[in-house]
């Protein structure tokens, strides 16, 4: 039976569903209501099935020395790290106004949260279809917990950690809630290509019995589809307007015509993978016919006439008797009478 999840009244994500595309808007808002809609609408255009922001409730995030500490990065918005990600936060009216955005734009809205407060906000007002556990806290079993219990699809993602750890947190959610989805990703940004290691998704489905799902931090359209082939079900993808914009994740974010091409070769992979099954296709039965083969007779065979080796031949097209045959019609009485270089069909010959 094929795995699979309820993301809402709208849609399925799991093995053999198309594939949940996530434009990873994050905080390359840069704290400006105007570029965030105008991420949504992008997305929205471009062919995503969801736009996703991250919120942090900064003082219950970090403790106060690490956010007094001075932030002299070229894309820093303010003096301190806590200066910086302060201006990189909305308010709770801004996130509902948002939503409400991508609801006219008919996109879903999702909002990564870090604590138990945003998570509290993303559930209860936001109503949200799915809930994303970011990399470094996969290790915070209280957190962990209380998303789980809000009885929603759950994505959790693996940066910077090993396969113990991972298994050990898919093994606490289960014990709530089974609806997992465990993404792929190396905390790099950019990611080489050499580091994406999409080959786990395999171990992650086998040995955690889980849906899988790749977070792309690479720079690239192609590996999101890649992923595909080899299970992911859900891809999420950092997006800008422009790579060249001021902030810390616009380098490794696609753009406009990035997201359109990654919603393009994800959806060609889906349909390219098929079934199991090997079988003629309905529309090749008539190529089957014109490119085929068949056996035919080099010359002149009547009635009651014996078929000789050096009376037949295979050429095309098909429609007559297979080639794979051909030893068979040797030594079979003919039917009726055929004429050279035609092709010899079931009913001329008694098999």
């Amino acid at each position: 039976m094929k795995k699979r999840l309820k993301l809402s009244h709208r849609r399925y994500i799991g093995e053999g569903e198309m594939p949940y595309i996530i434009a990873e808007a994050g905080i390359n808002h840069n704290g400006n209501i105007d570029i965030a809609k105008e991420l949504i609408r992008q997305a929205s255009l471009n062919g995503a099935d969801a736009i996703k922001f991250q919120k942090r409730t900064i003082d219950e995030m970090y403790i106060k020395s690490f956010l007094d500490e001075p932030y002299n990065k070229p894309y820093a918005f303010g003096k301190t790290y806590g200066e910086h990600k302060k201006n990189l936060e909305f308010s709770n009216e801004d996130y509902l106004a948002l939503q409400d955005y991508a609801r006219r734009l008919k996109i879903d809205f999702l909002v990564s949260a870090f604590e138990f407060t945003g998570f509290e906000f993303v559930e209860k007002q936001l109503k949200a279809p799915i809930h994303k556990v970011a990399s470094p806290f996969i290790t915070h079993f209280p957190l962990l917990k209380q998303v789980a219990l809000y009885g929603k699809p759950i994505i959790l993602s693996t940066g910077m950690h090993t396969f113990e750890e991972i298994e050990a947190a898919v093994n606490y959610v289960k014990k709530y809630n089974n609806q997992i989805i465990l993404f792929q990703a190396t905390t790099l940004y950019p990611c080489p290509d050499k580091d994406v290691n999409l080959n786990v998704l395999k171990t992650f489905r086998d040995r955690l019995d889980v849906l899988v799902g790749y977070s792309s931090h690479d720079n690239g359209v192609v590996l999101p589809a890649v992923s595909i082939a080899l299970g992911a079900c859900v891809i999420e993808k950092h997006f800008t307007l422009d790579r060249t914009m001021i902030g810390p994740d616009h380098v490794a974010s696609v753009e406009p015509r990035g997201l359109e091409l990654i919603v393009k070769y994800c959806k060609s992979a889906h349909y390219g993978l098929g079934t199991y099954v090997k079988d003629v296709h309905e529309l090749e039965k008539a190529q089957r016919i014109k490119y085929g083969v068949s056996i035919v007779s080099l010359k002149d065979l009547k009635k009651e006439d014996v078929i000789k080796e050096t009376d037949i031949t295979v050429k095309c097209p098909g429609g007559g008797i297979s080639p794979a045959l051909f030893d068979r019609v040797i030594g079979k009485k003919v039917l009726a009478d055929i004429k050279a270089d035609s092709i010899i069909k079931d009913e001329d010959v008694e098999l």
